[in-house]
C-alpha cells in the first residue's frame, strides 16, 4: 500500500512539474501478488519511453498502447 501511496505522489509531482516539452509514458508492472498495474510517467520528448523501464517495469509510447499486450511487457 505504501508504494502505491509513494507512487501516486511521484506521479502528481511529475504532472506539476510537466511541461510542454514532456511526453507521457505507460508502465507496466507486477505487484508482489501478480496483479498488472499501470502507471504514467513523464519524460522528456526526445527520450524513448523503453528507456524508462527497469528492473520489473516496462514502459511504452503512447502511440503503441493497444498495439503491444502490457501483459508482454510487464516483468
Amino acid at each position: 500500500m505504501k508504494k502505491i501511496l509513494l507512487a501516486s505522489a511521484g506521479l502528481i509531482a511529475l504532472l506539476a512539474l510537466s511541461s510542454c516539452d514532456n511526453k507521457l509514458c505507460y508502465c507496466y508492472e507486477r505487484t508482489s501478488d501478480g496483479v498488472l498495474h499501470e502507471t504514467q510517467v513523464y519524460t522528456d520528448v526526445d527520450t524513448p519511453c523503453n528507456s524508462m523501464s527497469r528492473g520489473n517495469r516496462g514502459c511504452i509510447e503512447r502511440n503503441e498502447r493497444g498495439t503491444i499486450d502490457p501483459e508482454d511487457i510487464a516483468k
